[in-house]
């Protein structure tokens, strides 16, 4: 494929945009879920329209590097350069930017992104259709935007260089197109805006409804803890102000043990940690059957209560003795009379099977799941949807980086995936435990995918919309206009319609702009054929003045307006030609450099008047003495002129330079303002040469201006030449 020849003012153009559009791209606008528009890959749309495929690619290094820098996926390359080639190409190909872009992320554009997603970052295969969805979403909107750039923006209608229509297009072709583009942005914008506050508002009632469940479900725990702890705060207290000898607390615990039904089992033990009651009874029993070492002073729930004097809510753990499964007891000292001397503990294995149930009476069951953990970050209850296991401690990773979301995200299962899985919200309850309630994101995400398939479908509904709406108006407006093109494109050589022009389109219905144009259009045409022959006589005298004053102009250029010899641009740029044919013909060529004596002096006294009459009969005498076709006479500035004198006799040139000097001082100059008269002399410097000496002006005039100071050293008004070659 044979690339395009290197534009500059493209090249400029394109690395311009090029850097606009990565300075934007490193700045993504953020709306819900991981949706961020990339407006910056305009620039590269701009390009690919006005200048073609390769300009685009070199547009799209700059802005894919933007996104690079953003997203740390150099994978963005494959999609977006890929992308650029298509519209250039495209383009190129007289396909309009938008329908190319339609077609780029239907065929290329959404299954590369699918892959990508699947194969290079593990994106679950829930999450894919809702990100390439919404990537083809955004390099539509972006596509859209950059031609309504270009068609905004006259200047660039003109850029030089630019790809052009291979055909021209219809007004009602361009006008359906613009149609489907103002609908297509439209739809879009729109969409995006509803969009935003759809989800902007499903994410304030996602966190209101976690928020109240929090609330509630706090609540509820926070009272069961404090109900069943102030139980057994006074359990102990009853045990210690009846003051009844050991043998008789089993008797106590059967008195209250209605006021323990959400304790799976109590228990009394003695200042040794000696279980000495429990409830049921088959716990006691089960304890007496233990080895007499068996004791309960090394528990914390023991020491804490025992030691500390308080009443203590332990962590979760298995139980030993009590109870195999993961218990939480809570514990409190029984005290000898009114002393502060403890004689035991009061202790009961909290039912946990409490929690599911509140969790199940959740109005929002099917949907939420809770995580209760202890003051020692251990799992105590988690909703069985979860899989966590209880007495583990509760590992979760705050998720969402990449997600512009008014939630706060976590991750349990996937804690280092960069995909949320879940909206949370937390509250520490009094006794230190932990309440997290959880939703899963991905219905979220679904109703955002939902939400922007519906935009798409309904962006190919307004475009077919577009289409009909544009074809109705085109036959109200261009259809007509067609028809009077035609009918007046059909005057030619002056000839012009008799018969009205009729047709059945032109009725009352036509607008009354069209139908005035076409009456302006006959008037006008009659009329301007009545000018044609003025015109054309015009044209005629107007050609011959013009021709008339560039020539007038052309001798301005070449000559010296004040003696009427040629200056010394022209010298210059005949001297090459002149030394060429001399070379050919082995001829000579003497360069004359001459300036006047005391020149200054002239316009001192007599004043510049006088100074510009004495360069005139200077320039009359030179014409007059040098009068060959063939010599070329030039003023070379203020009072210094140049002869070029082609094809002369070695010998006789200097001969003929001092008659010259001769004749001048003969001249007599009267100043035309004081009518004084007065003569002047000249100092003259020559070299003659053959012209294969050099091709260079300058060098000739370097050695004849040497002779001129030579000469003016010598007293001036005389003639020093120098011959390179020996006279023939």
């Amino acid at each position: 494929m044979r690339l395009p020849a290197l534009n500059p003012a493209h090249l400029k153009l394109a690395t311009l945009l090029g850097l606009l559009g990565l300075m934007i791209n490193l700045y993504p606008i953020p709306l819900s879920a991981n949706v961020q528009l990339i407006l910056g890959n305009t620039a590269v749309v701009i390009v690919a329209i006005l200048l073609g495929p390769w300009y685009a690619l070199f547009t799209a290094l700059f802005t894919t590097t933007g996104l690079m820098l953003v997203w740390s996926s150099p994978h963005l390359y494959i999609i977006f350069l890929l992308e650029a080639l298509w519209l250039g190409f495209a383009r190129r190909k007289d396909f309009h930017i938008l329908y190319a872009s339609i077609s780029y992320w239907l065929l290329v554009g959404l299954p590369l992104i699918g892959l990508y997603l699947w194969l290079i970052t593990g994106v679950p295969l829930s999450h894919i259709p809702f990100s390439t969805v919404k990537q083809a979403f955004n390099g539509i909107l972006y596509t859209t935007l950059g031609e309504l750039c270009v068609v905004a923006q006259p200047s660039l209608w003109h850029l030089k260089g630019k790809l052009v229509n291979r055909t021209r297009r219809t007004f009602s072709a361009q006008l359906s197109y613009l149609f489907i583009l103002i609908t297509t942005i439209s739809l879009l914008t729109s969409s995006l805006v509803f969009d935003h506050y759809f989800m902007n508002k499903q994410q304030q009632l996602l966190t209101r409804n976690l928020s109240d469940t929090g609330i509630s479900l706090s609540h509820a725990t926070e009272t069961y803890i404090s109900t069943n702890t102030s139980t057994i705060a006074s359990i102990a207290k009853l045990v210690s102000i009846t003051d009844v000898p050991f043998s008789k607390w089993q008797d106590l615990l059967y008195s209250v043990e209605s006021l323990s039904l959400s304790f799976i089992t109590l228990f009394i033990t003695n200042a040794k940690g000696e279980i000495t009651a429990a409830s049921p009874i088959e716990k006691l029993q089960y304890f007496n059957q233990l080895s007499p070492q068996f004791t309960l002073n090394n528990r914390d729930y023991f020491t804490q209560a025992f030691d500390n004097l308080k009443t203590y809510i332990s962590p979760a753990f298995i139980g030993q003795g009590l109870s195999n499964d993961i218990i939480i007891v809570i514990s409190a000292p029984i005290l000898k009379g009114q002393t502060n001397t403890p004689i035991g503990i009061v202790g009961g294995s909290l039912d946990l099977s409490y929690f599911s149930s509140i969790d199940k009476q959740n109005r929002h069951h099917h949907t939420q799941a809770i995580v209760l953990l202890d003051d020692k970050n251990n799992i105590i209850y988690a909703s069985e949807r979860l899989g966590l296991k209880p007495m583990a401690p509760f590992t979760y990773m705050v998720g969402g980086a990449e997600y512009s979301a008014k939630l706060k995200l976590m991750n349990i299962k996937q804690v280092d995936a960069k995909i949320p899985e879940y909206i949370y919200t937390h509250h520490t309850l009094n006794n230190g435990w932990q309440l997290y309630v959880v939703e899963p994101f991905l219905p979220l995400l679904k109703l955002a995918e939902k939400q922007y398939a519906n935009t798409m479908i309904l962006l190919l509904v307004g475009m077919f919309i577009a289409i009909i709406v544009a074809k109705a108006i085109s036959r109200l407006t261009t259809t007509p206009l067609a028809l009077l093109a035609q009918h007046f494109s059909q005057a030619k050589e002056g000839k012009v319609h008799k018969k009205k022009f009729e047709h059945p389109l032109f009725d009352k219905s036509t607008p009354k702009e069209i139908y005035s144009l076409y009456e302006s259009l006959a008037a006008n045409q009659q009329a301007l054929l009545s000018y044609q022959s003025e015109l054309e006589e015009k044209v005629q005298q107007r050609t011959r003045d013009l021709e008339i004053a560039n020539k007038k102009l052309q001798e301005m250029a070449e000559r010296d307006p004040l003696t009427n010899l040629y200056n010394r641009r022209y010298t210059e740029q005949q001297f090459l030609s002149i030394q060429e044919l001399c070379e050919r013909a082995e001829n000579t060529i003497a360069v004359v450099l001459l300036d006047l004596d005391f020149f200054k002096k002239v316009n001192d006294t007599y004043g510049h008047l006088a100074g510009d009459e004495c360069l005139r009969v200077m320039a009359q005498v030179l014409s007059s003495h040098f009068r060959r076709d063939v010599d070329l006479l030039c003023r070379y500035g203020g009072e210094e002129f140049v002869l070029i004198l082609p094809m002369c006799n070695a010998l006789n040139v200097e001969e003929h330079l001092n008659q010259f000097r001769e004749r001048l001082a003969k001249e007599v100059i009267t100043d035309p303002a004081s009518q004084k008269s007065f003569s002047v002399t000249v100092s003259i410097g020559a070299l003659i040469a053959a012209a294969s000496y050099n091709a260079s002006l300058d060098v000739w005039l370097k050695q004849a201006d040497e002779n001129l100071y030579r000469a003016k050293d010598q007293g001036r008004n005389c003639v020093i030449c120098t011959h390179i070659i020996e006279p023939i």
